[in-house]
């Protein structure tokens, strides 16, 4: 992201209280085989008095100064599987006791039509191996191997005398525990559930379950783990991730692209209706995708973030390049994510980057992430409303004072107003998904103790055509439309704005406004009725010496106009002042502060009563000598109706 680290912070556990976390004991019983550098990982959790299930302390930070816990999934009851067969195997049939049942309206499984106890030990199943529609029950105890998934295959594990099913990958079977035969097509509606899913090796960008993004897939239940150097999931097209624990993965718990032709979406190109709903996605990207930090202030210099008991010696080398998190989203559109728990990994809680539309965000607990906690990066159309955001980006932002670290993160993100509006999914499976085509909305989260609030961002350098994304802006029809890589690339140095009314001039071949259709924009963002607590003393090193925007939010966009043909000011006047971005009716406790307008202004942080005061017309950073300086006190006519007190609650 040009302008703006991507690298995340250090371990910061002093003065911390620990509280439950999610990879419970029962998961170390499940780590059987493990090797000796992951098991001593448990022991010194252990050793140092912190059982497994109080991780959640340890990796970033924990909730020093938060009130709210979100649900543990990792460890407990949830996961046991309620079926205790642990007999002969080979073909059952519907009924026999411990079994899922199958083939019946209100059996388990009422689409199959065959099941198959499974033995524990070494076996891969190739897909000429199995047959589709059918239940496949792996014994209790620890399979290693892999599957390749027909159309309706169901994996599902057992509990019995105290042991669970493992299907493991022990670093020496490859890259997928589960998958297809992407040579014979899309297998659809497969069901993987009650299973402990470890130690497979995935490359980067790449995943254990689900490479190939079949569509309709649901997995539940089960505990992805230990999986390195990529992540522990790929979500495709209809796909579910419910009530799973993700955790202690290289690169992300899960991730969503296009891999394959199947179920690519009319508007992004990638995958559509996504859920993932109750789910504890915690100290993922244990391979450091996201850089060694500096901050000479308090000794850092190439400092790795992640403590030293979460380094997997699994991962080998990897090349850090800001892609990692609890998970990201890339193309896509439909996505719900609802009542997690995301916490503790490096990197951000949650990305979505690069032309996803229509996301939510609703009833997520997201805390003591390295970054931010939810990251909306050249995308449109999202919602995220009444989540509880804790103890994020204490890390990464003082491995990057100078640029906001933040709890909520937008950039270039919004819904489109010029162009006529990025539609809802078109897709008939997504037509329940949220839509959000007119403004996207920012309301009813609380924010205690991040590293900075709520701030958006533009980058005025970068723009469909300049290299760096591959993609272009959705707008206007998207691909369809006049907007491509190669039209934006010939007609962008023709472009120009009216910088009184900030909308971008018909210029060149074919006529279109090629300044705002080839732009990813801020625009058209509510921010309403948030409480932002924020006390700088439960932060470490938030002062002025080590992090000197420490506990920030607004908006600026730097200097520089694409292709450079306007003059440097103007993207950051028009993001601040004519994209419609708003605050209004907020909740301040404690002496959160604002930047505004352009990245180098030397006026930020700028006060509460600029940050709020109604803008006149001639009072938009207009003047010859703010244009020249960069330096602007305001009024920039935000917060309207809230309420602001320097004091913190605690």
């Amino acid at each position: 992201m040009p302008s703006r680290s991507s690298h995340q912070g250090p371990d910061r556990t002093r003065n911390l209280p620990r509280f439950a976390l999610a990879c419970g004991l029962a998961l170390v019983t499940a780590f059987a085989g493990a090797s000796a550098g992951v098991h001593l990982l448990f022991h010194r959790a252990a050793r140092d008095g912190h059982n497994v299930a109080s991780l959640a302390a340890d990796g970033n930070g924990a909730a020093a100064g938060s009130h709210r816990h979100g649900i543990p999934v990792c460890g407990q009851p949830v996961l046991r599987s309620p079926f205790s067969y642990d007999g002969r195997v080979g073909r059952y049939a519907s009924g026999r006791a411990g079994l899922p049942t199958y083939g019946r309206p209100r059996s388990n499984f009422p689409h199959d039509t065959a099941g198959y106890v499974l033995p524990t030990g070494r076996h891969d199943y190739q897909s000429y191996q199995l047959r589709p529609d059918t239940v496949y029950y792996l014994l209790p105890g620890v399979h290693i191997g892999s599957f390749e998934a027909d159309t309706n295959d169901v994996f599902v594990g057992g509990f019995s005398r105290g042991t669970p099913t493992v299907l493991t990958g022990n670093y020496h079977d490859g890259g997928q525990a589960i998958d297809s035969n992407s040579t014979l097509g899309n297998q659809r509606g497969v069901v993987i559930e009650y299973l402990t899913i470890e130690k497979y090796k995935p490359d980067a960008n790449a995943a254990a379950i689900n490479q190939d993004t079949n569509t309709g897939w649901t997995i539940r239940y089960n505990t992805v783990t230990l999986n390195v150097p990529g992540a522990g999931i790929f979500a495709g097209t209809n796909n579910t991730i419910k009530d799973n624990c993700l955790a202690m993965n290289g690169q992300y718990g899960f991730q969503s692209a296009a891999v394959n032709h199947w179920g690519r979406d009319r508007l992004t190109s990638g995958p559509y209706n996504i859920t993932v709903v109750g789910n504890e996605i915690s100290h993922n990207d244990t391979c450091d995708f996201s850089g060694r930090l500096s901050n000479p202030a308090i000794g850092w210099s190439n400092h790795d973030p992640v403590p030293a008991r979460y380094r997997n010696p699994q991962c080998g080398t990897v090349t850090p390049n800001g892609d990692q998190g609890g998970f990201k989203l890339w193309q896509t559109d439909g996505v719900t994510i609802k009542d997690n728990y995301i916490h503790n990994n490096w990197g951000p809680g949650a990305w979505v980057d690069t032309d996803n539309a229509n996301t939510t965000f609703t009833g997520n607990t997201i805390t003591a992430n390295e970054g931010e906690g939810i990251i909306e990066e050249i995308s449109y159309n999202f919602s995220i409303t009444n989540n509880y955001l804790a103890n994020n980006n204490w890390t990464d932002g003082l491995g990057n004072s100078g640029f906001p670290g933040v709890a909520i993160y937008v950039s270039g993100s919004g819904s489109d107003s010029r162009f006529g509006g990025v539609p809802r999914c078109p897709e008939i499976s997504c037509a329940h998904q949220g839509s959000y085509t007119a403004q996207s909305v920012i309301r009813g989260n609380t924010l205690v103790n991040n590293g900075g609030s709520i701030f958006f961002f533009q980058d005025s350098n970068r723009f469909c055509s300049d290299g760096a994304d591959g993609v272009c802006t959705l707008v206007d029809r998207a691909g369809s439309g006049p907007f491509t890589v190669a039209a934006c690339a010939a007609n962008l140095r023709s472009a120009s704005v009216n910088t009184r009314t900030y909308i971008g001039r018909r210029t060149g071949s074919p006529s279109e406004d090629w300044w705002d259709g080839c732009q990813w924009l801020t625009e058209n963002v509510s921010v309403t009725h948030n409480t932002i607590d924020f006390n700088p003393a439960h932060i470490p090193d938030c002062n002025q010496a080590a992090w000197s925007d420490c506990g920030a939010g607004g908006l600026f966009s730097e200097y520089g106009s694409p292709p450079n043909r306007e003059p440097g000011w103007v993207v950051a006047t028009q993001l601040t002042f004519f994209q419609h971005d708003t605050w209004a009716d907020n909740t301040y406790n404690g002496p959160s502060a604002f930047y505004a307008w352009n990245q180098g202004n030397g006026d930020n942080p700028v006060r509460w009563g600029a940050w709020t005061r109604r803008v006149f017309r001639g009072d938009k950073c207009s003047s010859a000598g703010e244009r020249q300086s960069g330096f602007c006190t305001g009024p920039f006519g935000q917060d309207r109706g809230s309420t602001y007190r320097r004091r913190p609650v605690s």
